[in-house]
């Protein structure tokens, strides 16, 4: 039951990740590319386009591909520890 729950919990959190990672404001008259050199400094105020870039624009981004390696590393070390428990289904 606790793996199920677990696994239900995962998919849940994968699926607002999903949904809130295509929720990103783009530019329909502007390439995305041209769009950031042209706005990074007025929206920012970094003065390097990259930064501008990973401080800004992908934040959220790397927030969640850091958060689902830790929640993966989490789940695999959990379902490896109690492998043979008395719990189990």
């Amino acid at each position: 039951m606790r793996r199920r729950v677990l696994a239900v919990l995962m998919c849940i959190v994968c699926f607002v990740v999903i949904i809130a990672s295509n929720k990103v404001p783009t530019s329909d008259d502007l390439p995305i590319a041209t769009y950031i050199t042209k706005n990074a400094f007025a929206e920012t105020g970094a003065s390097n386009a990259v930064t501008a870039t990973y401080l800004f624009y992908r934040y959220y981004d790397t927030l969640f591909e850091a958060l689902m390696l830790l929640f993966s590393i989490i789940a695999v070390i959990y379902m490896s520890i109690h492998e043979g428990d008395k719990y189990d289904e």
